[in-house]
């Protein structure tokens, strides 16, 4: 799979990237959900960008920029966690998400919902910790 990405992104400069695993929920959902990738051309990232990087084991992973340290590197966290977990260097990022496919709709940067959940997400750690927790209780009910 990692190499069909890669290589749509060399020869496209995008990709449809599916979502495995639970890193990146509530937002996106393994097996539901995509994100639509653009190839990157070096241009520093922000805080708050959804990137598709190689970690050091080769595996293709797509989490969220939570801040950008002095020396350059960016502390990556997928949505689902309220640790940053990995250090990557620009170079380790091969593409930054445009936009996500979420039940049957597109979703960007302009989506009204999108920009309050960045915002409300990315904001504090601790804020999110607590909606992960209040989540979980409504999933064990369910």
């Amino acid at each position: 799979m990692s190499q069909t990405i890669e290589q749509c992104l060399r020869d496209l400069g995008w990709a449809i990237v599916p979502i495995e695993g639970t890193s990146m929920e509530p937002l996106l959902q393994a097996g539901r959900c995509q994100a639509q990738v653009a190839a990157s051309d070096g241009t520093p990232f922000q805080k708050g960008d959804v990137v598709l990087y190689r970690r050091a084991s080769g595996a293709l992973v797509l989490h969220r920029i939570m801040g950008v340290e002095t020396d350059g590197t960016y502390l990556l966290c997928g949505d689902h966690q309220w640790k940053p977990l990995e250090r990557v260097r620009q170079e380790q990022i091969l593409a930054a998400a445009q936009g996500f496919f979420r039940k049957g709709r597109y979703i960007d940067d302009n989506t009204a919902w999108y920009r309050v959940y960045k915002r409300i997400w990315n904001g504090n750690l601790m804020i999110r910790r607590c909606c992960l927790a209040i989540l979980r209780g409504f999933e064990k009910k369910l």
